[in-house]
């Protein structure tokens, strides 16, 4: 029996490719949404709601048997039933750890469900905006962009869970959607012990509320901000101060190694097809602005614009930061959190003005990527020599040896 890998890359031997299998979960899943989409148009919310839950269903399948042929659950897998020093800083994972041992597959199930989490987000948002009959799409665009590609195909779940949490709190930063603040509140905390990544996620998710009290109207009937309005500060600044106190360590350990140690970065926020998308939200965007006559003057005094302006703009530079070198370890990371906040607000946007279908330049993209892409590489894919996402288990959990392990000598670079 081989020793588990003590350096990256982490595999497993029992690994296949199967690209059959792979393409009926996401036939499934393209059916379950066209289906949710008609029974939303003719207002059969029962038929609707079944099928979101055998949307989300289907998410957690395809994701956590796909996710298995990766690093990072590998790795968890193993190491969370063995040692936790991996996680040290993160409590919920601490606590989480011995329950780990029970589920199927481990790390990779857990996986599956964040990435349902994905899924019924795009639902949720769907349900409060009161647009059924597109939340299936919306929860594909968030599950498929190549923007998350980091998180939900490289199994990057500690990161992508964390960012899933904080997203109440930027839809109550932006006054995106009612959001009741007992929840948001307890969920933000629970982000806060998830990962070390939690306080410059936090502050991002923020961003929105500073631009909505500091922004100056341009006519002279709008009200600028009051006294009240700026009383959030306060709770929320003691809330952060307290968080940094207790994770301070943590987070500085971690800084310190991204900024200073650490060679590896990921460079998906450059690809190709990550720009095309970027220019489908643009061609989006045009498409708005022409067919609902909206001048500039309209878009400044508009905080969803703004939004959607300062995520697009971050998002530029961290690629940026990496065509340039510039920590790109660290300002990779959050590539996929901004590109999420991004999707978001551009949804927001379009609700806003009443234009749901100008999401499908980018949609088309996102779903182009998946199917006439991603699905085809399957055909090539060298499981178990590979860190491949959609390497599926080979046996059933029950069967999996977790001690066995193979470490296959090859070179890595530094960005791929």
């Amino acid at each position: 029996m081989l020793p588990f890998p003590t350096s990256a890359p982490y595999r497993i031997d029992q690994v296949a490719s199967m690209p059959l299998l792979v393409a009926v979960l996401t036939a499934a899943i393209l059916i379950t949404a066209t289906l949710m989409s008609l029974s939303a148009l003719k207002s059969r919310a029962r038929l609707w709601g079944v099928g979101a839950v055998g949307l989300v269903l289907e998410i957690t399948l395809l994701f956590g048997l796909a996710s298995w042929g990766t690093s990072d659950v590998t790795k968890l897998s193993h190491d969370l039933a063995f040692q936790t020093d991996r996680v040290r800083g993160e409590t919920f994972w601490m606590l989480a750890a011995p329950l780990m041992v029970w589920l199927p597959y481990r790390m990779a199930f857990v996986h599956g469900l964040v990435s349902a989490g994905y899924g019924a987000l795009g639902l949720g948002l769907a349900r409060s905006w009161g647009a059924p009959a597109w939340g299936s799409w919306w929860a594909l665009l968030l599950l498929f962009s190549p923007f998350l590609h980091n998180f939900l195909q490289n199994g990057v779940s500690r990161q992508a869970l964390l960012t899933l949490l904080l997203v109440p709190l930027l839809l109550w930063a932006g006054r995106l959607t009612p959001v009741g603040r007992g929840p948001m509140s307890l969920l933000t905390l629970w982000a806060a012990a998830v990962h070390g990544g939690f306080l410059p996620t936090a502050v991002l998710a923020l961003l929105p509320r500073v631009l909505i009290f500091t922004s100056t109207p341009l006519t002279g009937s709008a009200k600028g901000p009051n006294r009240r309005q700026w009383l959030w500060v306060v709770p929320v600044g003691l809330v952060l101060a307290g968080l940094l106190t207790v994770a301070g360590p943590t987070v500085w350990f971690k800084l310190n190694h991204y900024t200073r140690e650490e060679t590896f970065f990921n460079s998906y926020a450059l690809s190709p097809v990550v720009q095309r998308l970027q220019v489908a939200l643009a061609l989006g965007f045009g498409m708005v602005c022409w067919f609902r006559r909206l001048g500039w003057r309209h878009l400044l005094v508009c905080s969803h614009t703004r939004q959607l302006a300062l995520f697009g703009l971050l998002f530029l530079l961290v690629q940026q930061s990496l065509r340039q070198g510039w920590v790109p370890a660290f300002s990779s990371r959050f590539a996929d959190p901004i590109g999420l906040f991004l999707l978001i607000v551009f949804l927001a946007w379009l609700e806003r003005y009443r234009a749901r279908w100008a999401v499908l330049p980018a949609l088309a993209v996102t779903l182009d990527f998946w199917v006439l892409h991603r699905l085809l590489d399957t055909l090539t894919l060298q499981c178990g020599k590979d860190d491949a996402f959609f390497c599926l288990p080979d046996r059933w959990p029950w069967e999996v040896s977790w001690r066995e392990g193979l470490k296959v000598d090859f070179p890595i670079p530094e960005v791929r």
